[in-house]
């Protein structure tokens, strides 16, 4: 059995859980691994392995209440370096084989790739990795797609699990991708901190901007690279100029294609870039809707929080933006995409993205009914409470079937969390989209 220390309560003893991300950028990953980090300190001895940043990106180690625990390895980092990375591959392996750790949980794909073959080596019992995305799709050609694959299928074979953030993203990683076995692999859904999102002023906000009363405000939200095609997002916002509407876009984030964005939207004044915002609950109660232009996704954090602040959604049908719709879905004509409960799922045309965000700005009421339906979608499924439960369980329940913690203790979590079942169930509070 691994090495495990002092929980200080009754002298029990807590399992070791490494968690590895390539850098703590902006984005659901950073959020996810932070959250982890922090909240299930009370069950496990919680260590943190962190790359380093690329220039032009944002550090999210504010999310962490403190650095203790906490390793720091700048050799780690987004770009690809035979010699960055294996130093850094070695730092990880001396790393694992000192402190022994019971669990190792690998999340990013560079992390996932180091981390994993890391801990097999070390002998770790359980090996974990969460797909917050994948990179086979929209990312790289097509030969660099198949090694990558090729490399993810050896990787899952070392994995004790794997966990995706949606559905359909499993479907694609043991399906379509055939990464790993269904067997090996779950869905546990984000959490959010996302109570506060329906709190902040709406006027107040959009004097701040410049914006009216009585304008439509659209709010697009992400890094500004190739997957998040800000030139779709350009070509939406000329359309809408061009049509003389009074449709206005917040564009907040930042990233290698910014000044292209710049580029393609100079001039135009429904447009303003707000570069990356700590304060997104005001920035999403300015808004009336939310837009998404990506190629691909995983589970975008921007949808969850305006869904949480009582907005509807019309966003791009790729990826687990589908796992995003509350049904029923309703198929628009001429191959536009889906309408659903919450906001529209639209081919990654502008006309159609604008035409949808047209439909919204037109009929309140319909703006209103999808509003409430997505507050409640995202309470109900995006609770940091239900993340947390979710993942000590699982957790427990390999260290079981691996012998580092008696089947006893999964039986007890198991009843525990069958009492705090209800609990999570959040009821659905009314938004009006004219909120003050």
């Amino acid at each position: 059995m691994s090495a495990a220390s002092k929980s200080g309560q009754g002298g029990a003893k807590k399992p070791k859980l490494v968690r590895i991300i390539a850098r703590l950028n902006v984005g659901g990953p950073a959020r996810q691994v932070c959250i982890l980090h922090e909240k299930l300190a009370p069950y496990f001895d919680t260590y943190l392995i962190v790359g380093g940043l690329t220039d032009g990106e944002q550090d999210m180690s504010y999310l962490l209440a403190s650095e203790r625990n906490v390793f720091r390895l700048p050799q780690m980092s987004r770009e690809i370096s035979l010699w960055a990375d294996a130093i850094a591959f070695w730092r990880i392996l001396k790393f694992l084989r000192k402190e022994r750790p019971d669990v190792v949980h690998t999340h990013t794909a560079k992390a996932g790739a180091l981390g994993r073959l890391a801990a097999w080596l070390a002998g770790v019992p359980v090996i974990v990795h969460t797909y917050h995305g994948n990179v086979f799709q929209g990312y790289f050609g097509p030969i660099r797609n198949r090694i990558y694959l090729a490399v993810e299928r050896v990787l899952g074979h070392l994995s004790t699990q794997v966990i995706a953030i949606s559905e359909s993203q499993q479907q694609e990683i043991c399906m379509k991708y055939q990464v790993v076995p269904r067997r090996k692999i779950c869905v546990i859904h984000n959490g959010f901190e996302l109570e506060h999102f329906a709190q902040g002023s709406r006027e107040e906000t959009r004097r701040k901007f410049g914006l009216k009363t009585d304008d439509f405000v659209v709010v697009w939200v992400g890094r500004m690279v190739p997957v998040k095609d800000v030139q779709l997002l350009a070509q939406v916002i000329r359309r809408a100029a061009e049509k003389q509407s009074n449709i206005h876009f917040l564009v907040v984030g930042d990233g290698e294609e910014k000044k292209e964005l710049e580029s393609l939207v100079h001039g135009y004044t429904n447009v303003r870039l707000l570069g990356w915002r700590h304060d997104m609950g005001e920035i999403w109660s300015a808004a009336d809707v939310a837009l998404l232009t990506s190629r691909n996704e995983g589970t975008p954090t921007a949808l969850i929080e305006a869904m949480a602040a009582g907005l509807p959604f019309v966003a791009t049908h790729v990826g687990g933006v589908q796992d995003l719709a509350a049904g029923p879905l309703h198929e628009l004509p001429n191959g536009m995409g889906f309408r659903a409960a919450n906001g529209f799922l639209n081919s990654r045309v502008p006309e159609v993205l604008l035409d949808c965000i047209e439909q919204i700005a037109k009929e309140p009421e319909t703006a209103k009914k999808m509003a409430s339906v997505g507050r409640a979608f995202a309470l109900d499924r995006f609770s940091i409470q239900r993340l947390v439960e979710e993942m000590n369980l699982l957790y427990q329940t390999l260290l079981a079937k691996r012998r580092v913690v008696k089947p006893e203790a999964v039986r007890e979590l198991e009843k525990a969390d069958a009492r705090a079942a209800d609990s999570l169930r959040v009821s659905a509070v009314e938004v009006d989209p004219k909120r003050s």
